[in-house]
């Protein structure tokens, strides 16, 4: 049995595929909103206990990780910097450790602090459609910086004030990784997990439609065999401010504060954590083409499939090599 969804769209459009001959396999399946979109858990072989266990895990990662909660762990790491350390549950710091990890990798093309921007001035989703002048942007842009994140035993701090955190680039993979987590926990053996444009498949096949950043329906297809999968994909096409017909979207590139331009989305491929996933995808989209060709020659476990706004589309052999049926729509 396979099953489909496109990956990126707020709206899940499934299908059940049996192979010949075959009676169709119990499965449940549900969806429900949190961090913002909408969470979908599909699993085979697991009862509606399971799936509330994933979703509740969902849920509290949410309450941890928003920094649209003026009462989660991130905003009081943010409402505390350059004041004192914050106490953090073992989740935030672990999510920290893992963008630290990424913003190091990435020479700080991807960096957890760049919520002075994000937050601070562009005010993505927060209301207003209003574009910072460049004197805003320079004073919030100098204070992104991830080597300035401390997290030392079971406390993390930001060592200059006015500094924010925004884990709006990992925390949706985290969760995804998370839950699946659970759900394998739960003795849960085939199923997905999805949020918005991440998704971890394990043990089933599912068939993934990438979303067309410049139209309507998919672009690109394939089939995630029955391993174990992590998918995501960032794009400009979310979370937009565009006053004068001229689209600011939230993928913002630290060193000079707008919006990356070379790419209309990026999917990452990767046959370990959602969270790494999530990341990289933030990461070569905000590194733009020429520099996220040579990283991917560092990281050759990373399949990627890019669309570019001219529409020429890249993607590598890596990520042939990890689905099946891959075809270009």
């Amino acid at each position: 049995m396979m099953r489909s969804c496109f990956l990126g769209l707020l709206a899940f459009s499934s299908m059940i595929i049996p192979a010949s001959g075959s009676p169709p396999e119990a499965f449940i399946e549900r969806v429900q909103f949190h961090m913002g979109t909408y969470a979908r858990v599909l699993i085979y072989g697991g009862t509606n206990a399971d799936a509330d266990a994933a979703f509740l895990k969902i849920k509290e990662l949410d309450g941890l990780l928003s920094d649209y909660d003026p009462g989660s762990e991130v905003s009081e790491i943010s409402g505390m910097a350059g004041k004192r350390p914050v106490k953090a549950s073992p989740d935030v710091l672990e999510v920290l450790k893992e963008a630290l990890y990424v913003s190091g990798e990435t020479g700080g093309a991807f960096d957890p602090t760049i919520g002075a921007l994000t937050i601070g001035v562009y005010r993505f989703g927060r209301g207003g459609d209003r574009v910072p002048g460049d004197e805003e942007i320079r004073k919030a842009k100098s204070l992104v910086n991830f080597r300035e994140l401390r997290i030392q035993g079971d406390e993390a701090y930001l060592e200059r004030e006015g500094m924010m955190l925004d884990l709006g680039g990992i925390g949706k993979g985290y969760a995804v990784e998370k839950a699946v987590r659970v759900l394998k926990r739960r003795g849960v053996r085939k199923g997905m997990v999805s949020l918005s444009g991440d998704i971890k498949v394990f043990g089933s096949d599912i068939e993934i439609g990438v979303r067309d950043p410049g139209g309507e329906g998919a672009i690109a297809s394939f089939h995630t065999g029955t391993g174990e999968l992590a998918i995501s994909t960032s794009g400009g096409y979310e979370r937009v401010i565009d006053p004068l017909g001229k689209a600011y979207h939230h993928l913002l590139v630290p060193a000079t504060g707008k919006p990356g331009r070379d790419f209309l989305s990026v999917t990452v491929i990767l046959d370990g954590d959602s969270a790494l996933a999530d990341a990289y995808a933030t990461s070569l989209f905000v590194m733009g083409k020429d520099r996220s060709l040579e990283f991917l020659k560092k990281h050759p476990e990373i399949g990627v499939f890019a669309v570019l706004p001219d529409g020429e589309i890249y993607y590598n052999e890596r990520l042939k090599s990890l689905v099946t049926g891959f075809k270009v729509l």
